[in-house]
C-alpha cells in the first residue's frame, strides 16, 4: 500500500490557531485553512473516494405519538410494542421430566447426555437468535426514524398548506 492508496484525513471541527501559528497581520490563517480545507474536499471528489456519511451512536428511538399533528393510531400501537418486544427471545433449556430418569445409573447418564444435546442445540439456537434480535433491532430503528421523518413531512405539508390557504384569501379579498 503505498501514501497514494490512504484515503487522506480531514477534520474540519480542528481549530485553526492549532495548526498553523502566523505572527503576520497581512496573512489570514482563518482563510488559508479554509481554502486547504476547500482542496482537500475538491481533491478527494476527484479521485472518486468514499463520500459516507455515518449515522449517529445509538439507536433511533421511538418517539412516541405526536400531539401537533393527526397520527395513524394503530402504527404507533406496533411501533411500540416492536420497540418493547424486539429483544424479548426464550432461549433457556426447559427439559420435562421423564420416567427414564429415574432408573438408578441410566438415569442420571441419560440425564447428563439429554443436558448436553440441549444445551448443543440451544448454542446453535442463540447465535441465530443473536443476529435476528440484531436484524430486529435495525428495523425497528429504522422504522422509528422512518415515522419521525413522515411526521415532520406532515408538519412541513401542514405549514404550507395554511400559508396557501392564507395567500388564496389574501388575494381573493376584495
Amino acid at each position: 500500500m503505498t501514501a497514494r492508496d490512504i484515503p487522506p484525513t480531514h477534520d474540519a471541527n480542528l481549530p485553526t490557531n492549532s495548526l498553523i501559528a502566523i505572527d503576520d497581520p497581512e496573512i489570514d490563517p482563518d482563510a488559508i485553512m479554509t481554502e486547504i480545507r476547500r482542496r482537500i474536499v475538491m481533491r478527494r471528489q476527484e479521485l472518486g473516494y468514499d463520500q459516507r456519511a455515518f449515522p449517529s451512536y445509538g439507536a433511533a428511538v421511538y418517539q412516541g405519538e405526536p400531539d401537533d399533528i393527526p397520527y395513524d393510531h394503530n402504527l404507533h400501537l406496533f411501533l411500540r410494542l416492536a420497540n418493547a418486544t424486539f429483544a424479548e427471545a426464550e432461549t433457556e433449556p426447559i427439559l420435562v421430566d421423564s420416567p427414564a430418569l429415574r432408573i438408578p445409573v441410566l438415569g442420571q447418564l441419560w440425564s447428563m447426555i439429554r443436558r448436553g444435546a440441549h444445551n448443543l442445540v440451544l448454542f446453535y439456537v442463540n447465535r441465530a437468535v443473536t443476529h435476528q434480535t440484531n436484524v430486529n433491532s435495525y428495523l425497528v430503528g429504522a422504522l422509528n426514524r422512518l415515522t419521525a421523518v413522515v411526521e415532520d413531512q406532515q408538519r412541513t405539508i401542514q405549514k404550507l398548506q395554511s400559508e396557501l390557504e392564507a395567500e388564496r384569501q389574501r388575494t381573493e379579498a376584495p
